[in-house]
């Protein structure tokens, strides 16, 4: 069986690039989950963003990707014109469901599995630097500040907030916080000042490698039958044979 991280990284594919997919959530959401959760309050919502990726071929391809968060669980939608795929984080029952609608069925992950370290957009062993440079913009309703992480041929710009603290509360819990040391790098470094990336685009050798940019934030109450596996989905036994995005539409 391939070892899969429990962060989210799907088996690779053929057609959609999910390696450079599963960095940018990697890089936009699961680094920050290095930070402690010490805050009592709680989110409970949907968050969504747009971003770009490349493909093998180095060409753009835009994905929209949907969380919706409560308590200790988390549903993840990615969605294109040509690919969708969602997981289903139940850290109560410390589990991760990867479904594939195409065939109805679901491969399950234990969230006890020690996952894989993670180089995320932004985040490297290499050396790095941090430059917080004072500019500031508002993104979908938060004050932001700027970030220029570079290292080696790589350059970040990243613009996160403070005021989501209890959205990274949150999502630290329901993802599992013991997890929080598969992530490093300059990505990691900026979530540990307490700052929530709502976007950021990450270039390589001056090319524009992949973006995020968080589009909604509505904090509502949810109902918990979101979180539970769909009517009539199949357990997986292997998931060497498991697509969780389906082929591509022709």
């Amino acid at each position: 069986m391939k070892n899969i991280s429990s962060y989210g990284f799907f088996p690779q594919r053929q057609h959609f690039p999910i390696h450079h997919k599963a960095k940018i959530l990697a890089g936009a959401i699961f680094a920050s989950f290095v930070i402690a959760a010490k805050a009592d309050a709680q989110f409970e919502g949907v968050v969504e963003s747009k971003n770009i990726s490349t493909n093998e071929f180095g060409s753009p391809q835009e994905f929209v990707m949907t969380m919706w968060i409560k308590k200790d669980m988390v549903k993840i939608e990615t969605r294109s014109e040509t690919f969708s795929s969602t997981m289903i984080y139940r850290t109560d029952k410390r589990r991760i469901w990867m479904l594939n609608a195409d065939d109805k069925s679901y491969f399950e992950i234990s969230q006890d599995e020690k996952p894989q370290e993670m180089i995320a957009p932004g985040g490297t062993t290499a050396k790095y630097s941090i430059d917080r440079t004072g500019k500031t913009r508002t993104i979908a309703g938060f004050r932001c500040e700027q970030f220029i992480i570079e290292r080696e041929t790589e350059r970040t710009e990243l613009w996160g907030t403070k005021s989501l603290s209890h959205l990274v509360t949150t999502l630290s819990k329901a993802l599992g916080q013991e997890h929080a040391e598969a992530t490093e790098g300059a990505t990691a470094e900026v979530m540990k000042m307490g700052i929530y990336p709502l976007a950021s685009a990450t270039k390589i050798d001056g090319v524009l490698a992949e973006s995020q940019e968080v589009t909604r934030i509505e904090e509502k109450k949810l109902d918990p039958s979101i979180f539970d596996l769909p009517a009539g989905y199949k357990k997986q036994k292997s998931v060497e044979f498991f697509d969780p995005g389906g082929e591509e539409k022709k």
